[in-house]
């Protein structure tokens, strides 16, 4: 740790113990400062500022500087992680929330939340069989498409989030309402560790902190504001995943959920009424990163699953082998498609095991097609675009797009998908 950041740290720790961790007033007493070592030097040499409370008053007078570096030294033995506000890898989700927490306490690296696209998986604690085989299925699909999960570690839909990225070696945040080291869920802290080696468990509770019934809803609005949407497996109508849903939709999040099992069934009935309130419908992997594909394509795994348009093959160094492979995998290519020069298409990457994979792409012949079409076609080669987008992109209008559409599709070279989208056939 560098001495700037070991500096900075101990100031936040110390403002966290003086006002609490999830305590929303702390930001309140920064206003007008520089930062949180101006607010520490005129409290230490008596310039209290105004509008803080007696009982504050007492409380910033009587932490010391002792009492951070016992915080940090217990931290330091438990080989656990402290990132304040100000810290390059804090969650940059975070910062974007009301109240965020000023320090973050974690089993694990966190520098991957700011690199990836994270969806809350919140559910009940007692989901039926349905809604657990159905989450286990469509989260193993979302893994492949780069998306990781955050759950609040709760039994049940919670915590299975995090064991089905465990079982794919993928990464992902359990966000808890306690403190690293206290038992909540009684008997977790095997997965507690197994998840931090691999992403991360975190928390702005004290490590020892016992759980209060409050701290579920500030925990929360961390659940939330660390994610891009939340995907409700199950609810009821009472459920605490629809808090977690609430508070996403006032961050401007989007909500998922999963098409209950039985719409009379009263374990269903917090899915149903967001489903009537306009949350998206989860089927497939697609239904969600879809939704983040035109901003974060750069995050997720992309490619069109369509042996005419990418062909994959697997070649292994040894150059007789290379050869032999290349002959028994040449696609066979349509008339109306014609293989790119090899040297300007082919993408290769070495692994460990000195393999290549190697991607060949092939394009579709748009000699025969009008300026029009061959314009909606380059646009399209980029991945899947809404119509609305077509329309701004190109500067037509929505009937003549259409048309132009129709005779594409019908010529196999676009495929119309939900939502007037498009993409290459």
């Amino acid at each position: 740790m560098s001495i700037d950041r070991y500096e900075s740290l101990k100031y936040w720790i110390w403002l966290t113990i003086a006002f609490g961790p999830a305590n929303p007033r702390k930001w309140q007493a920064l206003r007008g400062y520089d930062s949180v070592k101006d607010f520490y030097d005129d409290v230490t040499t008596g310039r209290i500022p105004s509008g803080i409370f007696p009982n504050e008053k007492i409380k910033l007078c009587s932490v010391t500087m002792n009492d951070v570096l016992k915080t940090i030294s217990y931290c330091e033995q438990r080989d656990i992680n402290i990132y304040c506000y100000e810290d390059e890898d804090y969650p940059q989700m975070l910062r974007e929330i009301s109240n965020p927490p000023s320090v973050l306490f974690s089993f694990g690296d966190l520098s991957f939340l700011n690199e990836s696209v994270i969806i809350a998986v919140v559910g009940a604690r007692d989901c039926s069989v349905y809604s657990l085989n159905a989450e286990q299925v469509l989260l193993t699909s979302i893994l492949e498409k780069g998306i990781r999960f955050a759950s609040g570690f709760a039994v049940g839909a919670d915590s299975l989030a995090n064991e089905v990225a465990l079982f794919n070696n993928e990464k992902s945040v359990a966000v808890l309402a306690c403190g690293l080291d206290y038992d909540y869920p009684s008997g977790s802290t095997s997965l507690k560790m197994s998840i931090g080696k691999c992403g991360a468990v975190i928390s702005e509770y004290f490590p020892d902190h016992k759980p209060r019934s409050n701290d579920f809803v500030a925990r929360n609005r961390l659940l939330a504001g660390l994610s891009m949407g939340v995907f409700v497996i199950e609810a009821s109508e009472r459920s605490g995943a629809l808090s977690t849903a609430s508070i996403a939709l006032n961050q401007g999040k989007d909500i998922f959920t999963i098409v209950p099992h039985d719409i009379f069934d009263k374990r269903y009935f917090g899915q149903r009424d967001l489903l009537k309130d306009g949350a998206i419908p989860v089927f497939s992997a697609e239904d969600i990163s879809d939704e983040y594909l035109n901003n974060f394509s750069h995050k997720l795994n992309f490619v069109p699953n369509d042996s005419r348009l990418i062909t994959i093959e697997r070649k292994l160094s040894d150059s007789t082998h290379k050869k032999d492979r290349e002959r028994a995998n040449k696609p066979k290519i349509p008339k109306r498609e014609r293989e790119m020069d090899r040297e300007l298409n082919q993408l290769s990457t070495v692994d460990n095991n000195s393999e290549t994979l190697s991607i060949t792409a092939t394009y579709v012949d748009t000699s025969d097609l009008s300026e029009i079409q061959k314009r909606i076609y380059d646009e399209l080669s980029g991945g899947v675009m809404h119509v609305d987008q077509l329309c701004e992109k190109l500067s037509l209008d929505i009937s003549t797009l259409f048309v132009e559409l129709t005779e594409l599709e019908l010529l196999g070279i676009v495929t119309s998908l939900s939502g007037k989208r498009y993409m290459l056939s």
